[in-house]
């Protein structure tokens, strides 16, 4: 470990260290965690996973000690006493078994903590707009709804369930499915003709155009402006079905939703005649979560 570097030592007041964390001085240092929010399991295992990955960033967040007599560093000696911020990445150093370079801040008052984390987090949104991307709301949703589903396998559950992924395994997924801009400008189109959302619109577009692009092409434009389809058609039973449940049950379910339009998309390749389409996901015999075919 490089040794630690100290920025600045005000007298009496916060002193600045650059040190690289191990996962024992990370375990250390979390035994300081007696007055803190609950940990969310969700959120250490994405930084993990950034962290084994090499995606972790220097972004100037700093783990944050009270004032105390508690041994934090013995070269330099820097004492402090509660972790006031940085538990879950601290948690994730641990988990990752890795060694991270972060800056710690020791020797604050207490009453700093009230103020922490209290400004607005940054969206994935937020990120993309940065980064200028144009429809950057779209495609914020429609990204996260793809990963979910592709990498995390997650089909009922429209949030994550078991690792939150992170801003940065979510810009690496864009980069590697660049075609992801044009499913989320078709799911803008779509969320604007009819009652179904941007995200999932973007979600099965970006599925569908995988399984065959022409007829993913046409069953969009369908959707969207409803042109020539006869009342037996499965897109006309999908706008029709989408309006109805939009009028009857106001918010639309999402995962619901997706489940119809993937039904609707399957009736459709298959040429089959449609005039209601449903799907029961509970009951005594719930039936299973569809698949695109």
């Amino acid at each position: 470990m490089n040794n630690p570097i100290v920025l600045s030592t005000p007298q009496d007041g916060p002193v600045y260290t650059l040190v690289d964390i191990t996962p024992d001085l990370a375990k250390k240092w979390l035994a300081q965690n007696t007055h803190n929010r609950n940990l969310r399991e969700r959120v250490v295992n994405g930084y993990a996973a950034d962290m084994r990955d090499g995606n972790w960033v220097e972004d100037g967040q700093s783990i944050k000690f009270a004032k105390g007599d508690v041994v934090l560093l013995d070269n330099p000696p820097i004492n402090g006493g509660p972790l006031l911020d940085g538990q879950h990445r601290l948690s994730a150093i641990v988990t990752a078994n890795a060694t991270i370079r972060m800056l710690v801040v020791s020797n604050l008052p207490d009453s700093t903590q009230e103020t922490m984390d209290t400004g607005a987090k940054r969206s994935l949104g937020d990120v993309l707009k940065l980064r200028g991307e144009e429809r950057y709301v779209p495609l914020a949703a429609a990204l996260l709804r793809v990963y979910l589903w592709e990498v995390q396998g997650q089909r009922r559950s429209m949030k994550a369930d078991r690792v939150k992924p992170t801003h940065r395994q979510l810009l690496q997924f864009l980069e590697e499915h660049p075609e992801l801009r044009r499913s989320a400008e078709i799911g803008s189109r779509v969320r604007g003709a009819v009652s179904i959302s941007a995200s999932t619109a973007g979600l099965c577009h970006w599925l569908f155009s995988r399984i065959d692009q022409s007829d993913c092409a046409f069953f969009f434009a369908r959707l969207t402006d409803g042109a020539g389809l006869d009342t037996d058609d499965p897109i006309y039973a999908l706008r029709r079905v989408a309006e109805n449940f939009a009028k009857d049950k106001g918010r639309v379910n999402e995962e619901h939703m997706t489940a119809l339009v993937i039904k609707g998309w399957n009736a459709y390749r298959e040429g089959r005649q449609v005039r209601l389409l449903t799907y029961k996901p509970g009951g005594a015999t719930p039936e299973a979560y569809p698949e695109p075919k």
